[in-house]
């Protein structure tokens, strides 16, 4: 029996080094220490896909600093620069995970940064969720030069990047003929960063809420970015957006905190983006985030063949810093340039802890077969299957072959030893 010639040598070397990365931990750097990014630094420093090599902060208090002593972990051994560049050129990160703004204004010179030495950029930033939209704030020709430098830029987080676009997404591919989607998000803002508060105008009277939705001070600023996202995750265009806001108010004295909430005072905000094709609504965003909401939610109706019914909850702070280190792990991989969501394939999830050892030797069901002797019952461990998509060193495969061929071989010659 003749093998099939082996693949071509760059199939090879792409392989070899797609395994090789999963191997290796991913060498990131965090721009900003805020909330968001004392966060990701604390999940960085337990998580084995990355390793935190730099971390920086124009915060005087912060700059000079070990970086255990600001998120409270001890001396972890990383030193927090005062600028970006300093903490590029020294501790070459692979990945920049950018935790700074939300603004695509305060976000040109650092992308220009992470250019310059060449570091793929995940960042939390709501407003570069869609890239085409941002593509005319952003520095000029960022994306054909990120192309050029092999250097992939994404925003992601739990909302947007998630929760109210990728997620109703991915659950449209189990429908078909749809006809309406509906996601609806509820987040109960008692507890969230005094940041997030203020941005939903909590404390403030009802006019001055007015005036900062007029002025695009307040309100979400990811949700219209959500909306495209969608469209163009099912292949729609849509003739015509709509958005709309409005303040949820206290019935009681409330606390927050920024301070105490009299009743008569905006406690929260509701927000509706809607989408319409064909003089028809056809998707629906509503997002509601307030203090005191007693049942936070996430829910996905999807009108097709069959109907599709999601409800959870997927928590704020704790959902985006997974989510970006999922993608972590994943965007070393990817096609360069400026990235949306919908780019990114499913990422690796982070391995579980480890338990007690008693539990950690627990035989699962379907993870063992038993053989039964004559006094005995052993496990035999089964030999973990070879799953779509995943890569195989060529050595292997090569032995794999030959294997298969000399079983042909040797079953053929029974066969004919049998017909003699």
């Amino acid at each position: 029996m003749t093998l099939p010639p082996p693949p071509p040598l760059g199939w090879i070397m792409v392989t070899s080094r797609l395994v090789r990365r999963l191997e290796e931990k991913i060498r990131i750097g965090i721009v900003g220490l805020g909330s968001v990014g004392q966060d990701m630094a604390r999940a960085a420093l337990e998580d084995k896909r990355v390793r935190l090599v730099g971390v920086t902060d124009r915060d005087r208090i912060k700059a000079g600093r070990d970086l255990g002593e600001i998120i409270g972990e001890g001396r972890v051994g990383v030193r927090v620069d005062s600028q970006i560049e300093s903490m590029l050129s020294r501790a070459r990160p692979e990945v920049a995970v950018v935790t700074t703004t939300s603004e695509l204004s305060g976000l040109g010179d650092t992308l220009e940064s992470c250019l310059k030495y060449g570091a793929h950029v995940v960042t939390s930033c709501e407003n570069l969720a869609d890239t085409e939209q941002a593509l005319p704030i952003l520095p000029e020709g960022i994306d054909e030069r990120a192309r050029e430098a092999g250097i992939v830029i994404l925003a992601t987080g739990v909302n947007p990047g998630f929760a109210m676009d990728r997620l109703p997404v991915m659950l449209a591919q189990a429908t078909r003929n749809i006809r309406r989607i509906r996601v609806a998000r509820v987040v109960n803002a008692s507890s969230r960063r005094a940041q997030l508060q203020a941005k939903i105008g909590v404390g403030r009277h009802p006019s001055e809420f007015a005036e900062g939705i007029r002025e695009g001070r307040l309100g979400h600023s990811g949700l219209t970015a959500s909306l495209r996202l969608v469209a163009k995750g099912l292949g729609l265009t849509l003739e015509k957006t709509a958005e709309a806001f409005s303040p949820v108010i206290a019935a009681h004295t409330m606390s927050s905190t920024l301070g105490e909430v009299p009743p008569g005072r905006v406690r929260g905000i509701y927000q509706i983006a809607r989408g319409y094709r064909a003089n028809r609504e056809m998707i629906t965003l509503e997002l509601t985030m307030a203090l005191g909401e007693s049942k936070p939610r996430d829910t996905i109706d999807i009108v097709g063949e069959p109907p599709i019914h999601f409800e959870g909850e997927l928590a704020g702070e704790e959902c985006t810093v997974a989510t970006i280190l999922s993608a972590i792990s994943v965007v070393v991989n990817m096609q360069p340039g400026l990235r949306s969501v919908l780019d990114v394939p499913l990422e690796q999830p982070e391995e579980p802890l480890e338990s007690s050892p008693a539990k950690r030797n627990m035989v699962l069901p379907g993870a063992a077969r038993l053989e039964r002797g004559a006094s005995s019952v052993r496990h035999r461990k089964r030999r973990a299957p070879i799953r779509k998509g995943h890569h195989i060193p060529m050595e292997r495969k090569i032995a794999l072959r030959k294997r298969a061929a000399e079983r042909f071989k040797a079953r053929r010659g029974a066969n004919r030893g049998h017909q003699e």
